[in-house]
């Protein structure tokens, strides 16, 4: 293998293992009781080795939120709703089993999303434009995917898809505190639900 493409393949390899460190720590510690310090100790690099890559702990907590949750709205997921391949809803549950394997994971969105509403954070832009971008193109997607154009029955469509994603974010938020609450049952249960509204708003617009 050229060593060009064994030293690049060792900084991705190097940068994953930061982003996880970082995505570990501050889902447990927080961000602002996060050192960059216990960070590269948690990532087996010296600290000089993740400045290279990341520059500040600001920038480094972006990316590790952009890695894995995307402020879009052109993403395949919804691109693949809007042309009739794939549920919404079907799409959420799949989405909530895949969580309900990575608490980690998880634990530090939810943490972030909580921490992003105090001045100053880092995040609070990043949550913002990213619970609009993703509110606005699953509505979008759905309309396309069921012919939905009524501005009232759009109306009533954000407000399902606000309701399914605040039900999520509580939920989430309680099985972090007590594994032993059924987060996927509490979702399935919510799905069904705004399944019925959904489907009715469809069979009228049809």
């Amino acid at each position: 293998m050229p060593r060009a493409i064994r030293m690049a393949q060792q900084g991705e390899q190097t940068r994953a293992a930061i982003l996880d460190a970082a995505i570990e720590l501050f889902g447990k510690a927080g961000f602002r009781s996060t050192s960059m310090s216990q960070i590269a100790t948690r990532a087996g690099v010296v600290q000089s080795v993740l400045h290279h890559h990341f520059g500040s702990k600001d920038r480094l907590l972006l990316e590790a939120l952009n890695r894995y949750y995307p402020a879009s709205t052109e993403r395949a997921d919804m691109r693949a709703i809007a042309e009739g391949r794939v549920d919404f809803l079907d799409e959420m549950l799949r989405v909530t089993r895949l969580n309900a394997d990575r608490p980690d994971l998880v634990r530090f969105f939810s943490a972030m999303s909580g921490e992003a509403l105090t001045e100053g954070h880092p995040a609070q832009e990043f949550f913002v434009r990213r619970y609009e971008a993703v509110r606005e193109g699953y509505v979008s997607a759905i309309a396309k995917s069921k012919g939905i154009t009524r501005a009232s029955d759009l109306k009533t469509i954000n407000n399902l898809v606000t309701l399914l994603f605040a039900a999520s974010d509580g939920l989430q938020m309680q099985w972090l505190r007590d594994p032993e609450i059924d987060y996927i049952g509490g979702i399935e249960l919510t799905i069904g639900m705004i399944r019925q509204r959904m489907d009715a708003i469809a069979d009228f617009d049809g």
